[in-house]
């Protein structure tokens, strides 16, 4: 008995020198991080916006936030919804830039490697922009000051008449290119380079890039090491599995063939292909979910739509960024769960600002949200 006291004793002061060297290196960014917890709005504010009758009520509610100031920043150039993306979108670079600030020297590669998805959102925002044949004015309150991509990164790709070339300026898209252009044995494939900016060069800059940005991510975060940005790998893996399962769906209902399906897939993940392939050959929706249930959290199998899928397979994820980091303390698991929480809400903003845009009910405005 003695023993095992002793034993146990002699284990935890062998802990305390790693404990005192967590406090030092993270006291002060996760104390700065638990004072902003206060910035992430309830899921009942959230409510409360879903239920006013427009999107100047919507600002009304968001103007008592920590969104005011960026409120009246944008409404200088934007109105509706596009106001309040644009408010979204400055709090939200405003925020990340302060987390990278108080984050420790060690953890700062690792959190603006996260940030890589937010230049892969603005330059498939960009594509989409140029497809649709809008301008700079219009497609700029989209836009996230996030990452490595600026202002006149985002002028010169939406005009350029050679995207890639222009692309290939920027350092994520400069690696980009490079990866798209082969696979592990090192053969040529994927884009080329070219002038002609047609859709189909679209479509493949925007399939390739995400698989880029994932491995990207992978890769870098496998350097740095500890469980936090473990738990962040198994998330993107995570994420690639939900946009595997999507993009199946997706081609499925178009009736593509199973080799083109296969060539869609993003790499990653932890799906191998007999799963992918089972889910490939299933013949209905409700098969699929039973399926995926197994690897997705609160997956239900049920009859619905290729949406009602999609969310349901956002709010798991979501779910699973919870779990993962709500016991965080002394770690960056602070700063990334916050970071993720944050994502959420923006992501969230949008959508109930345009559905009420779209004049959806407040029943499906709900359904689309995923609420942390």
């Amino acid at each position: 008995m003695l023993s095992r006291i002793m034993s146990s004793y002699y284990g935890f002061v062998s802990r305390l020198p790693r404990i005192e060297s967590r406090a030092l290196k993270y006291g002060y960014s996760n104390a700065r991080v638990k004072a902003m917890k206060g910035m992430i709005l309830r899921s009942n504010a959230l409510e409360e916006m879903i239920k006013v009758g427009s999107i100047e009520a919507m600002v009304e509610l968001l103007q008592r936030t920590n969104y005011k100031n960026d409120l009246a920043a944008a409404s200088v150039n934007y109105s509706g919804s596009l106001l309040i993306e644009n408010a979204a979108s400055r709090g939200f670079a405003r925020l990340v830039r302060k987390l990278i600030k108080i984050a420790p020297k060690s953890d700062k590669k690792a959190l603006k490697v996260l940030l890589a998805r937010w230049d892969l959102m603005n330059i498939k925002t960009l594509i989409n922009a140029r497809r649709l044949g809008m301008d700079y004015d219009q497609t700029r309150p989209l836009l996230f000051d996030i990452g490595g991509l600026s202002e006149d990164d985002f002028k010169e790709i939406l005009k350029t008449d050679n995207l890639l070339k222009e692309l290939g300026k920027t350092e994520l898209g400069s690696r980009f290119i490079s990866f798209s252009r082969q696979d592990k044995s090192g053969k040529a494939r994927g884009i080329r380079a070219g002038t002609q900016d047609d859709k189909s060069l679209l479509t493949k800059i925007e399939g390739e890039m995400d698989s880029y940005i994932y491995l990207f991510m992978d890769n870098v975060l496998s350097e740095v090491g500890g469980k936090d940005f473990l738990r962040i790998r198994e998330i993107i893996r995570k994420e690639i599995d939900a946009k595997n399962v999507m993009i199946i769906e997706r081609l499925k209902a178009y009736g593509a063939p199973r080799e083109k399906i296969i060539k869609s897939l993003i790499r990653g993940g932890t799906l191998n292909k007999l799963f992918l392939d089972k889910i490939i050959e299933c013949k209905d929706l409700a098969h699929v979910m039973t399926i995926i249930s197994s690897r997705f959290y609160n997956i239900k199998e049920k009859e619905g739509s290729l949406y009602e899928l999609e969310i349901a397979l956002e709010k798991s994820i979501a779910a699973q960024k919870v779990l993962a980091f709500r016991s965080a303390m002394l770690s960056a698991g602070v700063i990334i769960g916050f970071l993720l929480l944050k994502e959420e809400e923006i992501n969230n903003l949008r959508k109930i600002a345009k559905g009420k845009e779209f004049g959806l009910s407040e029943s499906e405005v709900r359904s689309m949200l995923v609420v942390a």
